[in-house]
């Protein structure tokens, strides 16, 4: 040992220095020490992936004839990320002693550990750059590359695109999250199969991947936004998918633009493709900025205009065709903000996707049982008003012991509160749904689905869920005619037909003209809501109208509310 110490440290002083588990380096390092000892082969055999192994000859080959000669064999330690072998094969006409077995051991034993610590260390390097579900890049790959172009003066021939893979939730739910997985893998492959060896895909994390391309290639990327179709086995069937993208993209104009503000650029283009944008594409510029900005602040006022009550509840009646009497309303609601109405229209949709809404459901269902209150303190009696409640809510626990402990504040009999909650395609959500109604009517409420008929599970929730009242979504109303041969007329009636067949109650909303109220009558529906009869009302107004329920003619029109 004293004689070869030297290069025993010299050999991995060279291994250690590379800095990585690099066969090349170990053979040049290796040598001298292989020839001292006498050794014809030394392999060393190092773990992959999936259980694999890969074998190097780091001095000698496969060629050398082992033919009664000594081997020593040194197994490395298998949790550190599999097991390293190496191997010494004593030389031809020469016998290791038992002082150079017990060098050659120490030896193996030292460079097993030595090469596990650079093989774990660069694997560890190598995650830090990759997205480990997919197999491309990361953000740090994507960062690090950006990097690359910028140092090199490359990076105005590029530019970046940040696609929102359109809908993914649906695929998950229909195939489940472990086969969704293997999708959004596929879903990468295919991504990075398009691209030149000079570009990159890499994937900042759920169903966002982010493209730097060569700005020659748009039209590629184009391509690849419309859609990119993909098949998967699961349960010995075949499903296919399209997967198109909302895309933003920044074409990079200066030489010294960032990475960070790279990727704010396409964060508001992206943003803008969510929540503005009719088409798939979105161009980042200046006026995208700033609308995204109005955007964020938009949302920022929700939670100031919850706190000062900024919101405010109507109330549209719904009246009996048969006798023109006030039998029910809904709760609808108005922002008064900086002495501007907003209405729903503007608010409602962004509430839904930044998860804003299920705070104003509960607001608007407090504030109508503050007002139920005040009727019936006032000696009125109050007719039942129906509250909207978003899919949002689904898949909240508590949804039904919230609803009760509102309603129970303010001592409200849960027979005047109906829930509103509208249709779903999912039939996940259904199986929800199906659960927190009964819950309600357990509890004696009743409900409602909203815009019946516009969805594609309408007949399946029909089947499946046990509601007391169907809402027909006034696109239909507004194409009934007095023909009845009409197609919209005949899908109308028999809905009609079917919910009275079923014992569901049927209310048409956006009545406004004599005609439709008429053409309704005449199919048997006589539960209207719309301009029709009353534009939604304020509180104090609602509460005269309780008073006096039945209307004695058409309505004079009052102002909008």
């Amino acid at each position: 040992m004293n004689e070869n110490f030297k290069l025993i440290k010299q050999a991995y002083e060279k291994i250690a220095n590379a800095g990585k588990f690099d066969p090349e380096v170990m053979r040049k390092a290796v040598r001298p020490l292989a020839e001292a000892y006498g050794a014809s082969v030394i392999t060393i055999k190092v773990p992959l992936k999936f259980s694999e192994c890969q074998l190097h000859y780091i001095y000698g080959d496969e060629n050398v004839v082992i033919n009664g000669n000594q081997v020593i064999t040194c197994e490395g330690d298998p949790n550190a990320g599999g097991k390293t072998v190496i191997t010494w094969v004593c030389g031809e006409g020469h016998t290791w002693s038992e002082e150079d077995i017990d060098d050659i051991n120490y030896i193996c034993k030292t460079a097993c550990a030595l090469s596990e610590k650079l093989r774990l260390g660069a694997m560890a390097n190598s995650y830090f750059y990759m997205d480990t579900i997919t197999g491309v890049s990361n953000i740090n790959g994507l960062s690090r590359f950006a990097e690359q172009l910028i140092r090199r003066g490359k990076s105005t021939e590029y530019g970046f695109a940040f696609l929102n893979i359109v809908g993914f939730n649906y695929v998950n739910k229909k195939v489940g999250f472990k086969a969704g997985t293997k999708v959004m893998k596929m879903y990468a492959s295919k991504l990075k199969e398009q691209l030149a060896k000079d570009e990159m895909v890499a994937r900042p994390g759920g169903d966002n991947f982010v493209i730097a391309f060569k700005k020659e290639n748009i039209e590629k990327i184009k391509k690849i936004v419309e859609g990119i179709s993909l098949r998967i086995r699961v349960n010995s069937s075949t499903i296919k998918f399209s997967l198109s993208a909302r895309t933003g993209i920044y074409m990079v104009t200066k030489p010294d633009k960032p990475f960070d503000k790279i990727m704010s650029y396409l964060s508001n283009s992206i943003n803008y493709a969510k929540n503005y944008a009719r088409e798939n594409i979105v161009y980042y510029n200046k006026d995208v900025e700033h609308k995204v900005i109005e955007y964020r602040e938009f949302c920022q006022k929700f939670r100031t205009g919850i706190d000062k009550q900024e919101f405010f509840v109507v109330y549209q009646p719904k009246v009996f065709t048969k006798n023109n009497t006030l039998y029910g309303a809904e709760a609808l609601v108005r922002w008064n903000n900086d002495g501007r109405v907003i209405y729903p229209g503007e608010f409602v949709e962004i509430f839904e996707k930044e998860h804003l809404i299920s705070d104003l459901d509960f607001y608007v269902l407090e504030h109508t049982c503050i007002d139920m209150r005040r009727w019936l303190d006032s000696g009125l009696k109050p007719v039942k008003v129906s509250v909207n409640f978003s899919n949002d809510h689904l898949g909240d626990e508590d949804l039904v012991k919230r609803i009760i402990e509102i309603v129970d504040r303010y001592h409200i009999e849960h027979s005047l509160i109906e829930i509103e909650m509208t249709e779903t395609v999912d039939v996940n959500e259904i199986n929800q749904l199906l659960s927190y109604v009964d819950g309600l009517h357990k509890n004696g409420f009743t409900v409602a689905i909203d815009d019946f008929g516009i969805g594609y599970s309408s007949l399946l929730m029909l089947q499946t869920i046990s509601v007391d009242v169907l809402k027909i979504d006034k696109a239909f109303i507004a194409e009934v005619t007095n023909d009845h041969l009409k197609r919209e007329n005949v899908i109308l009636r028999h809905i009609i037909n079917m919910a009275e067949d079923l014992g569901v109650e049927i209310v048409a909303e956006g009545v406004e003209t004599d005609d439709q109220r008429d053409n309704l009558t005449s199919m048997n529906c006589h539960r209207i809501q719309g301009y029709f009869y009353d534009k939604p009302l304020m509180s104090d107004d609602f509460c005269k109208r309780l008073a006096v329920k039945t209307y004695q003619s058409k309505p004079p029109v009052e102002p909008v509310v």
